[in-house]
């Protein structure tokens, strides 16, 4: 172990019960992928990046003994699959999310449609195929983001600004955040630009393909008619249950809004301390959606959010010490080797220092005998091997938790370069679920 941080880590893993995928059966293998969830029905209204699928959902309800009338919390909702599932068994449930987009996503995929709905829909959708038809010369403001101009075909990107104003003029405020969020899913198929990473890239065009005004318009009409298709499902599953609640709000203020003792589980999957930004991931629908219209906008959103990146990261900002001896020797060992910027310690010291406290918030919002499932996965820094998911389970042991087992869903892909830094400790660069319970 010639490169951890810890003295070992194969020692530190051995204070858990941790399960490796065996490759004819990977339990959680796929289910920890939204890949296998793009052709369902509400799912496939947009493909998010860091979802899993809500098949997940279901094997830990049931795991967990959720019943009807149980309530369950997201405290990282993003798209929404663990309230969807849960509304999907007509549990209670409640999620927070800071990015006002994925706020919305997961609003416009779990809230409750009725037939009238399904009327209005079909109107306005025949009311904004018929514009497609004719020339306009409307104004629209054009976001401040700076490479907004090089993402889209100058008509294309006139034809969505003039598009969403048609859409904010629906009057069923429903069927209007419908639209939106159909218009909002097609950003990235008409741009010359595909998220990869941690932002975009310009996308290797596929041969035929050519992202104009016509491509525009007839995915846009596309992806409009599928979810047509979805909402008679959508209005079935939305009988006799109420619709999920999500508070747009970072999980740091869950104790502000739960009631203690209320909760039966607990199933998310937080930022990974892998100095991805999320809201530069999803820039393109932050800016063209006017969820964020100033740069210091975007600045306010990411100071309100987990520690997991760089993006506005000042050393100074540590709020409080959160910290456990596992911890301390990985930060120790991170301050000892070379790395590409200075502040991933402190970026990966805080990142822990917020979990942890979101972990004290669940702890309190759990009745005895609650669940909480976590999915995430450990990262590399300098040939530094941050075990996460041990980290997670030793804090969450000192609290009060049971930790019930760590399985390993799957290994992760580093560069070339961490590769071979970690190469003794590859076992421990992984995606898990963390089962956790109150006691």
């Amino acid at each position: 172990m010639k490169n951890s941080s810890l003295a070992s880590l194969e020692v530190f893993e051995k204070r858990f019960e941790v399960s490796y995928p065996i490759l004819t059966n990977a339990t959680y293998k796929s289910l920890v992928n939204y890949a296998s969830d793009l052709k369902s029905p509400i799912q496939r209204w947009y493909r998010y990046k860091e979802g899993y699928s809500v098949q997940l959902m279901t094997k830990l309800f049931k795991e967990y003994g959720v019943k009807a009338g149980d309530t369950v919390l997201d405290p990282f909702c993003g798209s929404g699959s663990t309230l969807m599932q849960a509304k999907l068994d007509k549990f209670e449930s409640f999620g927070f999310e800071i990015n006002p987009f994925s706020a919305f996503l997961g609003k416009v995929k779990t809230q409750n449609y009725s037939k009238k709905d399904l009327v209005d829909y079909q109107a306005a959708l025949d009311h904004i195929i018929k514009y497609f038809e004719k020339k306009n010369n409307d104004n629209a403001d054009i976001p401040k983001l700076s490479i907004v101009k090089k993402l889209f075909d100058h008509e294309v990107l006139v034809f969505l600004l003039q598009i969403k104003t048609l859409i904010f003029k629906i009057t069923n405020i429903k069927v209007r955040e419908l639209f939106f969020l159909g218009w909002l899913s097609i950003l990235e198929e008409v741009s010359h630009h595909r998220k990869a990473g941690n932002g975009l890239k310009i996308r290797r065009e596929i041969k035929g393909i050519n992202r104009n005004l016509q491509f525009a318009k007839t995915t846009f009409h596309n992806k409009l008619l599928e979810i047509l298709e979805d909402l008679p499902y959508a209005i079935e599953v939305s009988k006799g249950v109420n619709s999920p609640v999500i508070f747009e709000q970072s999980a740091l203020t869950l104790s502000g809004v739960m009631k203690k003792g209320g909760v039966k589980a607990v199933i998310f999957s937080p930022p990974y301390a892998n100095c991805f930004d999320y809201t530069e991931i999803y820039k393109v629908e932050l800016w063209m959606g006017g969820f964020v219209k100033e740069y210091s906008d975007l600045k306010v959103l990411r100071g309100k959010g987990i520690r997991s990146h760089l993006n506005g990261f000042l050393k100074s900002e540590d709020r409080t010490k959160k910290s456990i001896p596992e911890l301390d020797s990985v930060i120790t060992g991170l301050n000892r080797c070379e790395l590409w910027d200075k502040r991933i310690p402190s970026m990966v010291s805080s990142y822990f220092d917020d979990m942890f406290e979101v972990l004290d918030q669940i702890y309190v919002a759990l009745k005895k005998g609650g669940y909480c499932a976590i999915v995430v996965s450990n990262s590399a820094y300098g040939g530094i091997v941050v075990p996460t998911d041990l980290l997670f389970s030793a804090y969450a042991e000192k609290i009060g938790f049971k930790v019930i087992n760590i399985e390993v869903a799957r290994f992760i892909i580093t560069s070339s370069q961490q590769y071979k830094k970690t190469e003794d400790d590859k076992n421990y660069l992984r995606e898990s679920i963390i089962h956790l319970k109150k006691i």
